[in-house]
């Protein structure tokens, strides 16, 4: 910024000498150096020594404060004396000393005015300047001289700027009013600021506005920190209202609210409006039992305090009871008074409750534990330390709680579980697993030992999962144990009674098997014997006495003609016989056939089924019929043969007991077994007499030769069947 020169005397044109005219001045020395007031001198007659004789000005700062105050201070004005000098008769010389007192007291006004930092000024009617200090001329990088005369449009101010200072000005001569306002602006030098004006009058003896005197201050840093401020109370309230805790400021002095965040409605229930003007609205919403603590807190914070404190509220919206703890603190100012005072509000009716079933559950946990005197239980952190021993580990183990707590785990370990590192390895398994059991001989503090049935379980922190130590809970099981060495001993002695008698039974099962085998063998063995009997006999029958019979037959056919001429009736007689011989041969044919099946072998089985079911059809009013899928193959001649004679027998009782009218037989056969069934429509057979009969017992021996088993059902409506099944293999 350009610094110009002062005029050597100090009262150039922008200084308070300015205020008055010069020539006017010098008049004034002259006509008093003429000659006394009263000489009757021409000259002191004239009109303008009167005037000037009348009256000698001094102006000043309004403040008569020194210097050093006044480069500190704003300049509100301009005081201007008027002195009658009329009567006093003064000298020339006197009148000389005044204006020279005038003239220095000037140069201090001006040099103090211009040594401070604040802009001073005093403008005329016009707007123009009349008075510039040196601060403002340099901000212009103007001198004061130069600036005399001039207004803000001549100054280059802008020209909205210089509409708006120029129009303040008469405004204070209209209204006789002060005019304060501030404005931004930018210097020659492109200094950019915000400053702070004040216009006011100058009054004139009648009253009018003389002049208007005005002083300026830069408020730029100001500005900037009420700025800085703003932004840091906008913070301040963005934090504040989106908290979910409330947050309040009292003023200390007064006692009233100034600031209560949003979430005061949601925890109390009511508006903020109804307690921003009435505190005492706010102490209502106290629970009574809690609201003296709640209301001594005010005078302990304007102490000096910061308190804690908890107390209930009643909700008017709800009724409900919660709980609020309140954080309060003292704000001081930079010299340290007790402004203001705040707070933060939490609700902790959650925490409360949570708190309260903590020590619930703390409480059963103690009950339980402490109650548990035949159980010892005690806790252990990460590094194997107890630092928990109940009463029952105080009478199990014999340490009190003060000798285990803080003692390593080994402590009831034996010196040989302790010589492998047998806690370890448990430590392990329950980090690993879990859990870990704990089944050994212990030790008391007595040294002696006795067997213990515990478990040790990992302990684990419920939200981060990391370790917090082992719980272990054991039990003197000593009794238990002998008892179950005694068990475990009579238990042994009758797993070795238990042997030695399956090893006996083994035996005699070995031989009872061994007799069945041979009575199976020997039952095949009556029936194959008993089947070639049958078919011996059927032999017999077939080629011996039917053959037999058939000559018979013959000759007394043969017999009968010879006797026709002779004796008639005789002949019929040889006749008759004859036929009734042949019916014989006849049936002795059919037994023939029944105890020799025709064709009767593994390949030949359904062969002979098909030909049991023609017979039975002979001569009967009877509809025999043999089905089966596909042709089924028997390995074994035996099987064959006995298949057919429980068909045989089942068809007969069908033809001869039940007067069935339809007669089914089916074979068929799966991966597991096969199947052998005659079914009948007739009237069945009794319940009493399924299992009487020799023909129905000779099936199920048959059946059970084979490994089979033989069913006999009759409906409710009537009809039998017949179900043999055999295993497959067979």
């Amino acid at each position: 910024m350009r610094t110009r020169k002062r005029s050597r005397n100090g009262d150039g044109g922008g200084s308070i000498a300015a205020l008055l005219n010069l020539t006017d001045r010098e008049n004034i020395v002259r006509e008093q150096s003429e000659g006394p007031p009263g000489s009757g001198a021409t000259s002191n007659d004239s009109p303008v020594a009167k005037q000037r004789k009348s009256q000698l000005v001094e102006a000043f700062p309004k403040d008569d404060a020194g210097s050093e105050q006044q480069a500190n201070r704003p300049i509100d004005g301009l005081a201007v004396n008027f002195v009658d000098l009329t009567g006093r008769g003064a000298t020339a010389e006197d009148l000389r000393k005044t204006v020279q007192a005038l003239e220095r007291r000037t140069r201090v006004l001006d040099t103090t005015l211009s040594s401070i930092n604040d802009f001073a000024y005093t403008f005329d009617k016009e707007g123009r300047f009349v008075f510039a200090n040196r601060p403002l001329a340099d901000l212009l990088q103007l001198t004061p001289e130069s600036m005399v005369g001039k207004n803000f449009f001549d100054l280059g101010y802008p020209d909205d700027l210089a509409t708006k200072l120029q129009g303040q000005i008469r405004q204070v001569f209209e209204t006789k009013a002060n005019v304060r306002d501030e404005t931004p602006f930018t210097s020659p030098a492109g200094a950019t600021g915000y400053y702070e004006y004040i216009f006011q009058p100058v009054f004139a003896s009648d009253g009018t506005v003389e002049t208007v005197a005005g002083s300026t201050r830069d408020v730029t840093e100001r500005r900037k920190a009420e700025e800085a401020l703003r932004v840091s109370d906008g913070r301040f309230r963005q934090f504040a209202e989106n908290w979910a805790d409330l947050v309040w400021i009292i003023d200390a002095e007064r006692q009233q609210l100034e600031y209560l965040s949003p979430a005061f409605e949601k925890m109390w229930g009511v508006s903020r409006d109804a307690v921003m003007h009435d505190l005492g609205r706010w102490s209502d919403l106290v629970h009574p039992d809690d609201r003296e603590i709640a209301t001594k807190a005010l005078p302990r914070l304007r102490a000096g305090e910061t308190l804690v404190i908890d107390y209930r509220i009643i909700r008017p919206s709800d009724g409900e009871v919660r709980w609020i703890r309140d954080t309060s603190f003292p704000i001081r100012d930079q010299t340290g008074e007790i402004r203001r005072l705040g707070g933060i509000a939490r609700d902790i009716t959650g925490e409360r409750n949570r708190g309260e079933a903590l020590r619930e559950s703390e409480e059963r946990f103690r009950v339980l534990v402490e109650g548990a005197r035949d159980y010892a239980m005690f806790l252990l952190d990460p590094s194997n330390e107890i630092t928990y021993w109940s009463k029952g580990a105080e009478r199990v183990f014999g340490w009190s709680a003060e000798e285990a707590v803080g003692q390593s785990g080994e402590l009831v370990f034996t010196p040989e579980d302790r010589a492998v590192e047998q806690e370890e390895k448990e430590i392990e398994t329950a980090l690993r697993d879990g859990s870990a059991s704990d089944r050994r001989w212990h030790l008391r503090k007595d040294g002696s030992r006795f067997w213990v049935d515990g478990v040790m379980r990992r302990l684990d922190d419920e939200k981060t999962g990391a370790l917090r130590g082992f719980a272990k809970v054991a039990r003197d099981a000593s009794d238990q144990r002998d008892a179950e060495d005694a068990l475990r001993h009579a238990r042994d002695e009758l797993e070795q009674r238990v042997l030695e008698r399956t090893a006996e039974l083994m035996t005699m099962n070995n031989e009872l098997q061994s007799a069945m085998n041979t009575r199976r063998q020997l039952e095949r063995e009556l029936l194959e014997i008993s089947e070639r009997e049958k078919r011996r006999i059927g032999e017999d029958l077939h080629d011996m006495v039917c053959q037999e019979l058939t000559a018979t037959a013959l000759f007394l056919k043969s017999s009968a003609k010879k006797l026709e001429r002779d004796s008639p009736i005789a002949a019929e007689t040889l006749h008759e016989s004859a036929q009734v011989v042949n019916r014989n041969v006849g049936i002795a044919r059919d037994l023939a056939r029944g105890l020799q099946p025709a064709e009767l072998s593994a390949s030949g089985l359904n062969t002979a089924l098909r030909a049991l079911a023609a017979q039975a059809c002979e001569g009967r009013d009877v509809h025999c019929q043999f089905n089966s899928r596909r042709a089924l193959r028997i390995g074994d001649d035996t099987v064959a043969l006995h298949l057919y004679r429980i068909a045989q027998e089942a068809v007969a009782n069908a033809v001869k007991h039940s007067g069935a009218e339809n007669i089914v037989i089916s074979f068929d056969r799966d991966a597991d077994q096969m199947c052998l069934t005659i079914g009948d429509d007739g009237k069945g057979m009794p319940k009493r007499k399924r299992h009487k009969g020799l023909g129905l017992h000779i099936m199920k021996y048959r059946a059970n030769v084979l490994g089979g088993t033989l069913q006999v059902e009759s409906g409710q409506r009537g009809g039998t069947t017949v179900t043999a099944c055999l295993p497959a293999k067979s």
